[in-house]
């Protein structure tokens, strides 16, 4: 049986080396590309996933290793490990702290581990298949509310859900919720875990962007799919809850619903 709490240990000391390099770096004069996709990169990105990158292959020579910046290499079938080694280069690039090394492990398929380090806000998550899931080392669940009137919703940018034909859907989770905030990037998902928001959506994200905090929410009690109810981390899409939301939050998501008006006390088709 694969030992998920031996690799969390090795992916904590796989966060250490990134966060290392990001805090050398971070508010300080940075190369700054944009990639094909309109995205930025930095030298930064390169030199995290380089280093953890060659930390797996010492340690784990018969793992594959997927990463945002140089792609996948190792053999097809083995345990997966999953880097996004500035998940918010925005953020980062801008002196936000809201950015985190992503580290996420699949065995068989499945998304079994899951580390995101922030070090610029000094917190650090993890969960495995299972449970638990921890910030900080201290065991971390999602909220109890199961009311869509009494939750709060954070989402990515707002401009993809227009992409995907579902311009009003925000709109439209902003007229049945209490709260509304746009954290963005792995903060969201990760908050969610911890209990601190009950939902998060986001349209367009990718799958190094996920892995890890797709377990992390999971392993803290909560619901993971993409925007059309499957449970993936390879949806191009993420929604996380504390489960009790989950298929009220959907139910607004699909464009069968973009023409219907909810109202804020419709919370209670959360209950």
């Amino acid at each position: 049986m694969t030992d998920l709490a031996a690799f969390r240990d090795a992916a904590h000391e796989l966060a250490d080396l990134a966060d290392a390099a990001t805090m050398r770096a971070f508010r300080h004069h940075l190369d700054v590309r944009t990639k094909a996709d309109g995205t930025w990169v930095t030298a930064v990105d390169e030199e995290v996933e380089r280093t953890l990158r060659a930390a797996l292959r010492r340690r784990f020579p018969e793992h594959a290793v997927l990463g945002e910046e140089d792609g996948l290499d190792g053999p097809p079938d083995a345990p997966r490990w999953v880097i996004d080694p500035i998940d918010g280069t925005t953020n980062f690039v801008k002196g936000n702290p809201v950015f985190a090394t992503l580290i996420g492990l699949q065995v068989d398929g499945q998304d079994v581990l899951g580390v995101a380090s922030a070090p610029a806000l000094a917190t650090r998550f993890d969960g495995i298949a299972g449970g638990p899931a921890r910030q900080d080392g201290r065991p971390i669940t999602v909220s109890d509310i199961d009311r869509l009137d009494a939750a709060e919703v954070a989402f990515g940018g707002l401009c993809y859900f227009a992409d995907r034909g579902l311009a009003s859907a925000p709109a439209r989770l902003t007229e049945v919720t209490a709260r509304q905030r746009g954290y963005g990037d792995f903060w969201n998902h990760c908050l969610v875990a911890a209990g601190s928001t009950d939902v998060a959506v986001e349209a367009a994200v990718s799958l190094w962007d996920l892995v890890a905090v797709k377990v992390i929410v999971e392993a803290a009690g909560g619901r993971f799919t993409d925007l059309d109810g499957v449970t993936t981390a390879d949806g191009g899409s993420a929604v996380s809850s504390n489960g009790l939301l989950h298929e009220a939050v959907l139910a607004l998501l699909t464009p069968d619903a973009q023409d219907a008006r909810p109202t804020r006390d419709a919370g209670d088709v959360g209950a």
